[in-house]
């Protein structure tokens, strides 16, 4: 992640791109795909609860490694999706 990339995230969404690492500590958090051609790769969206707050993190894998891409609050249709039964 560069500083730039952290910073435009920390401005748009109050949170630093790290905080997604946060999101996949919710035990019951929901991992869904989120390929779309114009990007080029496979990417992912975590859905999870961090004090009591639903969070977004869209990633992708380089290697072993996570690279968190954007970092928010969720919307309503990923808040629907993670309440499912």
């Amino acid at each position: 992640m560069t500083p730039a990339k952290d910073a435009a995230n920390r401005d748009k969404h109050g949170v630093s791109l790290t905080f997604g690492v946060e999101v996949f500590g919710d035990d019951d958090h929901i991992v869904l795909s989120s390929i779309r051609p114009v990007d080029g790769e496979d990417r992912h969206k975590v859905i999870g609860d961090v004090n009591g707050r639903l969070w977004t993190a869209v990633y992708v894998m380089r290697g072993a490694a996570f690279r968190f891409i954007s970092v928010r609050k969720s919307n309503d249709k990923e808040t629907e999706i993670y309440r499912r039964p």
